[in-house]
């Protein structure tokens, strides 16, 4: 499924990337979080597709989370696939990813992280191992998780209320309940610019936030159902991505020329960039 706000500029791109995969027992969900009609952009330049299917979500301007949930009530497969309306997926992810979350309940791989003017390197170790993630390694994981994911787990780790950082939550919480398989090895090209609220200091407060009240949870709530020995490490780990992102947005603030990717770097994130996740 496919979240779109503001898209037009790329939604061709990710489209194409998925009409382009070796695995073709797909369906495409755009949820359209802004009322646009995306699909009709897509015929008009050629991309039309019987797999292809669009639908609103219910009040506008709901964001990413609604727009997930929206999607994955709609959705028909055995499989829900993560995927973001600026990114694109190469060829072979899918052939790659399926059987691996078929086998272990979900599946990443890692990101060729690129901007306007080309490639800044991956996310993730590209060694071409496959690795099993415990909780608190898919915690350490410096990047955006987009997962490939057995619908039976999907739904009770949505987390609508920690809506801007749930990514490693859901990862970690799906890694204890089944199993979170890593494959090091590029599949999806991930955009990087400037005006993603990811990249903002306005966003980094927010992910400040959702980082806060993941910890409420995991300390005084139901721990998204981890448990003894997942839960220690995994607080741990939060405590650290929030001593980091609050290092991001510092570096920002003091030199706001910095790209937003070199200064998560200069923070001291990217870890799992180089193949060296942190524990």
């Amino acid at each position: 499924m496919v979240p779109c706000f503001r898209a037009r500029a790329t939604i061709a791109d990710t489209v194409a990337g998925v009409l382009a995969q070796e695995y073709q027992d797909w369906e495409l969900i755009l949820v359209s979080d802004d009322g646009h009609d995306y699909l009709a952009d897509l015929r008009a330049g050629g991309l039309a597709d019987p797999r292809l299917r669009q639908h609103p979500v219910r009040t506008l301007r709901r964001g990413h989370v609604a727009a997930r949930t929206r999607g994955l009530a709609l959705a028909r497969g055995a499989l829900i696939a993560d995927l973001d309306s600026d990114d694109i997926w190469r060829p072979e992810r899918l052939s790659r990813l399926v059987p691996l979350a078929l086998t272990h309940g979900a599946a990443q791989d890692a990101l060729d992280c690129f901007d306007e003017n080309g490639s800044l390197g991956c996310y993730g170790p590209t060694d071409g191992r496959l690795e099993r993630l415990s909780p608190a390694r898919a915690v350490a994981f410096d990047m955006p998780f987009h997962l490939v994911t057995r619908r039976e787990l999907v739904g009770p780790v949505w987390f609508p209320h920690e809506s801007f950082a749930p990514d490693p939550v859901r990862a970690a919480a799906i890694a204890a309940r089944a199993g979170l398989a890593w494959l090091g090895e590029p599949g999806l090209r991930y955009r990087v610019h400037g005006q993603s609220m990811s990249q903002s200091v306005s966003g980094g407060w927010r992910v400040d936030a959702s980082y806060g009240e993941i910890l409420q949870r995991l300390t005084t709530g139901d721990a998204y159902g981890l448990a003894p020995p997942h839960l220690a490490p995994v607080i741990r780990g939060f405590w650290r991505k929030r001593r980091l992102n609050r290092c991001h947005m510092a570096q920002r603030r003091a030199d706001p020329s910095t790209p937003p990717f070199v200064a998560w770097i200069l923070a001291g994130g990217g870890g799992a960039k180089q193949g060296r996740p942190f524990g």
